[in-house]
């Protein structure tokens, strides 16, 4: 790859020719990118201006702390919203200068903070840098594919598969049918006309259309449970039950994890989540959800995917869950992590544009393809905040629609100050999605002010919806009480003053995170509560 060609690692550094730093970033990543080092910001800021004008991709921005790196990296944002940028520290200055490196990641001028190499080699350096990188390549189009989709156009469902590929973490490409890469990869699979999506695997098979099941059986999933009772079945593979089947595995019960869709729920599709512990650099929700599933895959767990639970009984002291397909998977206890869905807006003309325009979710497998334009996103919680500022690093400008006055009462300050520093980022308050209309896919909305009843019709490319939480249950019994809004009710209360807590009402079923009323809706709690969870499933099952 030529030098001109390579993307761009730009370094701030005043030793520019003694850094061990710059040294060790040339002698690794030369290879791979074009490495440019400057000894202050004032040369980088006019480096960086002539790399946006010449559409260089820039990768990485380390800018040198004590040369007021701040500044720069905040002014590179909105030249190269997709670089990640990060401030560049001596050894201990996170200590010393910690009220000013906590001002500049707190306003976004920094997302990160990088501490220089102090040797060669310098393993924790380096991890830093490639972790940086590593998130960059996610937003882009991998280097590598697993697999290649091709299709006539960005269907609904080729946003579905590309969706929970993305979430599963498995490297993919979509070529349009009429692109030259997608004529060859067409040719080359023996297929003459591309009436539905075309899959092509890595070792050359062509599956037309496949079912999300039948594209898991390709790639290697385990579809089916094995033989046999299981200590404790996990319905719902998000955070909560990741961690659940996590705790379980560790501690000698033989686990299975059923979910039908992909590993990370809801969280997995959030493109940065930056409160979780021990992630000072964040972690997007697809990569932590991978993390999860590869941990209880190492401890023992049987993952179950792309089946639906669709019923619970008690056989004895067995309980037994029932998939959509009619297998049973038996367990002396059960964990119901199942989450909850997005609600849908209801407005009938933005049904037929669901996946063409219209995404209830972050969706971030379509970011890169509505490069440019103009987005909305509905909501005011966290996932709303997460996906308005990923989705700002690629469109021209992002516009977030919310019921209430403020992002305060429902959004983590971190996010409220990022969204208030990212310029193209604006807010609209006290307003709703009233219609919307488009041919083939969505170019309009309806936006009505509540105060006034004005409604304003708005040109739009793409909107995303993340309101409010409908839990998954109408699958379970009468026997599992629930709530009047579904979420599962726990713990000791009314008539059932022995339940332990997070059981439900039938002995031996729990329910964790999401699903379980009165939870709180952050990743950590119900990482945390899949943990506790665990511990009650001994207790419960040594009394059996």
């Amino acid at each position: 790859m030529s030098d001109s060609r390579k993307p761009v690692i730009a370094i701030v550094d005043p030793e520019t020719g003694s850094s061990r730093s710059v040294e060790q970033v040339k002698a690794r990543y030369s290879d791979d990118y074009s490495i440019v080092v400057d000894p202050d910001i004032v040369s980088a800021g006019a480096r960086l201006v002539a790399l946006a004008a010449d559409a260089r991709d820039v990768a990485l921005i380390l800018a040198d702390r004590a040369s007021d790196g701040a500044a720069l990296l905040d002014d590179a944002r909105g030249l190269h919203p997709q670089a990640r940028r990060g401030l560049l520290l001596n050894w201990n200055e996170h200590r010393t200068y910690r009220e000013e490196i906590a001002a500049a990641f707190a306003q976004r001028h920094a997302e990160c903070v990088v501490t220089k190499a102090l040797d060669a080699p310098d393993e924790r350096f380096h991890r830093s840098i490639t972790e940086l990188l590593d998130e960059w390549w996610r937003l882009r189009a991998p280097r590598a594919s697993a697999l290649r989709i091709v299709g006539a156009t960005r269907s609904a469902r080729v946003y579905e598969m590309c969706d929970i590929l993305q979430r599963q973490d498995v490297p993919f490409v979509f070529h349009p049918a009429d692109s030259p890469l997608g004529a060859e990869i067409l040719d080359g699979a023996g297929i003459t006309e591309c009436t539905a999506p075309i899959v092509v695997l890595q070792d050359g098979r062509a599956l037309v259309d496949p079912s999300n099941v039948a594209l898991a059986d390709a790639l290697g999933a385990r579809t089916r449970p094995g033989s046999g009772i299981y200590d404790l079945v996990v319905v719902g593979g998000g955070p909560a039950g990741l961690s659940a089947a996590v705790s379980a595995g560790s501690e000698g019960l033989r686990t299975a994890l059923i979910e039908p869709t992909a590993m990370g729920g809801q969280a997995g599709t959030s493109s940065m989540i930056r409160n979780y512990l021990g992630f000072p650099r964040g972690i997007s929700g697809a990569e932590l959800a991978t993390r999860a599933f590869e941990q209880a895959i190492l401890f023992g767990t049987e993952m179950i995917y792309g089946t639906p639970a669709s019923g619970l009984s008690a056989d004895g002291d067995l309980r037994v869950v029932h998939l959509a397909d009619g297998t049973e998977v038996p367990g002396r206890a059960v964990v119901i992590a199942t989450g909850v869905s997005y609600r849908t807006l209801g407005i009938p003309a933005l049904e037929p544009l669901n996946g063409i325009g219209v995404y209830y979710g972050a969706a971030m497998s379509e970011a890169a393809a509505l490069a440019g334009k103009e987005l909305f996103v509905v909501g005011g919680g966290n996932s709303a905040g997460q996906a308005a500022v990923f989705l700002a690093k690629f469109a021209a400008r992002v516009t977030i629609l919310v019921r209430s006055e403020t992002l305060a009462e429902t959004m983590s300050d971190y996010l409220v100050t990022e969204i208030a520093a990212t310029p193209n980022i604006f807010v609209k308050y006290g307003v709703e999605v009233v219609d919307g209309a488009g041919e083939g896919r969505l170019e309009k909305l309806d936006v009505r002010h509540r105060g006034s009843g004005r409604i304003d019709t708005l040109p739009a490319d793409a909107l995303f919806v993340l309101i409010g939480a409908e839990p998954f249950t109408q699958w379970l019994p009468p026997e599992v009480a629930r709530d009047d809004w579904g979420f599962v009710r726990t713990g000791p209360y009314g008539d059932n003053p022995s339940l332990l807590q997070y059981e439900s009402a039938l002995r031996g079923v729990f329910a964790i995170g999401d699903v379980r009323r009165d939870s709180m809706k952050r990743v950590a709690a119900a990482a945390g509560e899949g943990a506790v969870c665990v511990r009650l499933v001994h207790e419960y099952l040594a009394d059996r």
